[in-house]
């Protein structure tokens, strides 16, 4: 697996960038890229529309409409040319490939590079794929088509990714709920994350989601068993996640998301209940802080996913006080002043429910919703301020391309 600065690709994936003293692009530039874009050739990947979207990780991320295809890229100029490459891959399966487009002054590169001229209409980005590790020799061309619409840019919709941007069965090359996929998952047009947290043997909050040690999230190690009978120690010596990565603190997976990352929301799925929310809470509101010092607009909410965890919550002091997220009924929600509601996405829209804990200010964010055809309904029918998802891209997808 390469470092986090090379993409963190799969292992099959060979990036050559197609020049090697070429020059940053400027914001103005990148804005300028971004938008909804037409396929002419290659649409048996790609599908038939892509969006175009740069994360704060300096990455410019594309999404399609077939099988959650996303790319992931970086991009560059030389002259009067901007050269964008990296990799593709379809996120319902593992098939992926490398990527190298082009967009020259002929197909409007230069009002693209000017920091006066507006977009043309006329941009045209053209260049080759490859399949696995094969050389990328199959043709990509792409039109631009329009930009995001009013819409999407005054819309602050939340695509929230499951245990922090993708689960050991998708078989990516970071492991879930990990510092890494951490910072990779803006990647995915990720806006915030779910991550679950579980207290040690010495009651350190830890990101690690079933209750034990097992070979579906870790390497082989001599430990087994419930989590909660190690130390932080003991796991940090002999404990790696199955990509090699280590069982991260959550006060480190906090400060990595305040100081390193651009997200908006962290959901803590709290699976630990005895004394949990003394430990977590005040870890909770430590990092509120540093966010708020460094003006970055984020939330942090205590998961409240069943009745257990809400006793457990009520008895903590000032509970109504605290950034919460409530599973269960409308009623708990108001009970415990919590400042989203969230819903299982199957019982289906609840337009009047959503309306009402919209008049009280709070959000209502569903989970957990992997299905495209559902997923497309409840953006373009519903009113959820977000969705949480095993597959962001496709959320992405079908969130930028709204009129």
């Amino acid at each position: 697996m390469g470092s986090c600065n090379d993409y963190d690709l799969p292992e099959t994936v060979n990036i050559i960038p197609p020049i090697t003293d070429g020059k940053p692009l400027t914001n103005n530039t990148k804005t300028k890229l971004e938008g909804i874009y037409k396929v002419i050739k290659g649409n048996e990947i790609f599908g038939d529309i892509l969006i175009l979207k740069w994360n704060y990780q300096n990455n410019l991320s594309i999404f399609g409409g077939s099988n959650g295809l996303y790319a992931v890229t970086k991009g560059m100029k030389k002259d009067s040319s901007i050269y964008i490459y990296g990799y593709w891959r379809f996120a319902l399966n593992s098939e992926t490939g490398g990527i190298n487009l082009q967009l020259n002054p002929s197909e409007g590169s230069n009002t693209i590079l000017s920091e006066n001229q507006p977009r043309t209409s006329n941009l045209k980005i053209t260049g080759k794929f490859g399949l696995g590790n094969n050389p990328a020799t199959e043709t990509l061309e792409i039109i631009y088509v329009r930009p995001f619409s009013e819409k999407v840019l005054k819309d602050d919709f939340r695509i929230l990714a499951h245990r922090s941007g993708g689960r050991t069965s998708d078989l990516l090359a970071i492991s879930e709920n990990s510092l890494e996929m951490i910072g990779f998952t803006e990647n995915f047009g990720s806006t915030g994350i779910e991550i679950d947290v579980r207290l040690t043997k010495d009651g350190i909050p830890v990101l690690y989601h079933d209750e034990d040690i097992n070979i579906r999230l870790t390497k082989k190690s001599p430990l087994n068993g419930p989590l909660v009978n190690y130390t932080y120690d003991e796991i940090s010596r002999f404990i790696r996640l199955v990509n090699g990565e280590k069982i991260p603190k959550l006060e480190d997976a906090l400060m990595k998301v305040v100081d390193s990352t651009n997200l908006k929301v962290v959901w803590l799925d709290m699976k630990s209940v005895n004394n949990a929310m003394a430990k977590v809470i005040p870890i909770q509101q430590k990092m509120l802080e540093r966010a708020k010092q460094k003006n970055r607009q984020l939330a942090i909410y205590i998961g409240i996913p069943e009745v257990e965890v809400l006793d457990f919550f009520k008895t903590y002091p000032n509970y109504q006080n605290v950034e919460s997220l409530c599973e269960l009924s409308v009623e708990d929600v108001n009970n415990i002043n919590a400042q989203v509601w969230a819903p299982r996405w199957t019982l289906g829209l609840l337009t009047p429910e959503v309306n009402a804990m919209h008049d009280q200010n709070r959000k209502v964010f569903c989970w957990t919703l992997d299905n495209e055809l559902f997923i497309k309904k409840y953006i373009d029918q519903g009113d959820f301020d977000g969705i949480l998802t095993n597959y962001p891209t496709i959320v992405s997808y079908h969130h930028y391309i709204r009129k």
